[in-house]
């Protein structure tokens, strides 16, 4: 574990309970929106051989199963146990969380944190199991743990139909900067 967790997720764990459990903290929002606790009964990776994808989706607090108020997805580099998360140079995680409705929907992307992985398998029946803390460009924190399932077809379908461009900005490699000067 990267961190102590929050209750419930230890459970998650242990091999009982849902798929995927965060603890998201958002403290620029306001009231009880600034800590929840979701929970999804399921989470997905696909692999391409270079990249892992995960995906959960989150309903509302209180439920584990239903329409999606917070989507996690993840792009990190295939077979590695604790990769950089959001490094300006070379294969890093990237990826963003989605609050997908409510006055506050909108897109954060990841900017730091840490994040370990196991399971390197890629039969069609392996698991990847992700614990992680995670900082988003928008203040917010997503500490949690994913056991995801192997579904191919599915993460597809997100990647190209449901949030084509979101991804495909998470595709392009970080451009360095460089500081230059002007003047005599």
């Amino acid at each position: 574990m990267l961190a102590v967790l929050p209750a419930g997720l230890f459970a998650l764990t242990m091999g009982c309970g849902p798929s995927a459990a965060i603890h998201l903290i958002q403290p620029a929002l306001p009231g009880w929106q600034q800590h929840l606790n979701l929970k999804a009964e399921t989470a997905l990776w696909s692999t391409d051989g270079k990249w892992d994808r995960v995906l959960a989706e989150f309903p509302p607090p209180g439920a584990s199963t239903g329409r999606s108020l917070v989507i996690l997805y993840l792009r990190l580099p295939a077979g590695v146990a604790e990769p950089a998360v959001a490094a300006k140079s070379g294969p890093s995680v990237r990826g963003f969380f989605i609050q997908a409705r409510g006055e506050y929907k909108g897109l954060s992307n990841v900017v730091g944190g840490k994040i370990a992985v196991a399971g390197r398998s890629t039969a069609a029946s392996a698991t990847r199991e992700l614990d992680f803390e995670l900082k988003c460009e928008d203040g917010s924190l997503v500490v949690g743990t994913v056991r995801a399932r192997r579904d191919d077809w599915a993460l597809q379908q997100f990647e190209t139909r449901r949030r084509p461009v979101d991804v495909e900005l998470l595709k392009r490699e970080p451009k360095p900067t460089t500081a230059t000067r002007k003047g005599p």
